[in-house]
């Protein structure tokens, strides 16, 4: 299970250009990391994650998105529109154990809409589970 520090240097290394990992190991690496045993701070800490490298990975937004929704989900989140509302109050906290980028904020606000109906999807298959 990777720590909190080898994720942030994943992250970092995205956001300087290093495309030296392999796309299923980073989505490996995330699903697998726990960033916290409460729902509220993992949910912080992936949606930090997946905000601060989504203008970089773009064709991984889907598979990290979904394992970011499980949190929010458990949170007792169950439709798109509350996600994207909370996804956008968290892009606004000073105080979260995990605080997204400036970059992460804008992609939370601006961007993350843009896939509501896939979180739609993801809650669908949630609710079934």
């Amino acid at each position: 299970m990777p720590t909190y520090r080898e994720m942030e240097q994943i992250q970092r290394g995205i956001e300087d250009g290093d495309t030296s990992m392999v796309d299923a190991d980073l989505v490996e690496k995330f699903i697998s990391w726990i960033p916290s045993y409460n729902c509220e701070s993992a949910a912080e800490g992936y949606f930090s994650f997946l905000s601060s490298i989504a203008k970089y990975k773009l064709t991984l937004i889907e598979p990290l998105l979904k394992k970011a929704i499980e949190p929010v989900y458990y949170l007792g989140y169950e439709n798109s529109e509350e996600i994207l509302n909370w996804a956008a109050y968290f892009a606004q906290l000073q105080n979260a154990m995990y605080v997204p980028s400036e970059l992460g904020k804008v992609w939370l606000c601006k961007e993350l809409p843009i896939y509501k109906e896939y979180i739609e999807k993801c809650l669908i298959e949630y609710m079934t589970e």
